[in-house]
């Protein structure tokens, strides 16, 4: 069976020993909203929830969406501008 997004959130919460009325709490989530996430009843819980969930664990957005883990790398150093020659 496929995991999902629900399942990803529980398994994280599991690993991270913290009631599941805890993570609802810091997350501003009720506890039945987090139940029906969980439990994959909650088709599409908004971005808003999928971030703070993601920041909550230390994890991606990509990772609780996908379940891949995906490496943020920083963006390549940009060369400073210069001012045009004048004249």
């Amino acid at each position: 069976m496929e995991e999902r997004l629900g399942d990803r959130i529980r398994a994280l919460r599991k690993h991270a020993g913290m009631p599941a009325a805890e993570l609802a709490r810091r997350v501003a989530l009720s506890r039945n909203q987090l139940y029906m996430i969980e439990s994959n009843k909650t088709p599409d819980p908004g971005s808003f929830t999928v971030l703070a969930l993601a920041e909550e664990f230390g994890v991606t957005t990509d990772y609780l969406l996908t379940g891949k883990r995906t490496i943020r790398t920083s963006p390549k150093r940009l060369r400073p501008r210069t001012a045009a020659p004048v004249g």
